[in-house]
């Protein structure tokens, strides 16, 4: 079992969910067409069995089948079967989280801010936690006073080893950092075709051609 999302990346908040994930040595994502079939016949039976844990939902129809779980009354766990896809997307920001404090500072920072207006939650329409994340890097990384360095993708794999960590120390206090994250999106940023990539790490839109395999294409929803 090996947790991830925002309690495992260093960019969780207090009364976090925990999401996490089961699989076993060896399997990729080819095996998560099983993960609604193991989950029923082998994961609820044993949740069942453990008076720690309360069944809140099954949610079976999702392109990740999750389990929504009560540990003690006290934690809310989403738990999933065979999603190894999340584990190096959780290596990677923990590295960033890692490199410097501004870094988690300011991630925390806009995910504060769009809980306390209102605007995040993917179910409710808007942007989730994880995109709000992913904005806060990639700002570092552009932004031409800053320039965090863009890690290589390569080394954060389902069974890798992350690299050393990379040491990088932010120019201005992590007021200033917000200040400017706003700026960015609100007056240069280009909604609708630019593309937010951590892994890119360069400003570019979606027709460029290091984006030819992007699934959404030139969205119309922004």
């Amino acid at each position: 079992v090996q947790p991830f999302g925002g309690v495992a990346n260093g960019f969780g908040m207090q009364g976090s969910d925990l999401d996490a994930t089961c699989y076993c040595e060896g399997m990729d994502a080819s095996y998560a067409p099983m993960a609604t079939q193991e989950m029923r016949s082998r994961l609820l039976p044993l949740i069942y069995a453990n008076p720690r844990f309360k069944v809140v939902d099954q949610i079976w129809t999702a392109r990740v089948p999750i389990l929504k779980l009560r540990f003690d009354d006290a934690l809310d766990v989403d738990l999933s079967c065979h999603n190894t896809e999340a584990l190096p997307n959780t290596q990677l920001l923990r590295a960033y989280s890692e490199m410097a404090p501004a870094v988690q500072e300011l991630g925390l920072l806009v995910k504060l801010w769009a809980k306390g207006e209102g605007v995040c939650g993917a179910p409710q329409g808007y942007l989730s936690s994880y995109s709000l994340t992913l904005m806060a890097i990639y700002f570092l990384q552009v932004d031409p006073h800053v320039k965090m360095p863009c890690l290589s993708t390569r080394h954060f794999t389902e069974r890798g080893r992350p690299p050393q960590p990379v040491q990088w120390s932010s120019p201005m206090p992590s007021a200033v950092l917000l200040f400017r994250f706003f700026c960015f999106f609100a007056s240069q940023f280009q909604w609708g075709s630019e593309v937010v990539s951590v892994r890119h790490g360069q400003r570019a839109t979606v027709d460029d051609q290091v984006y030819d395999n992007l699934r959404a294409g030139l969205s119309q929803r922004l």
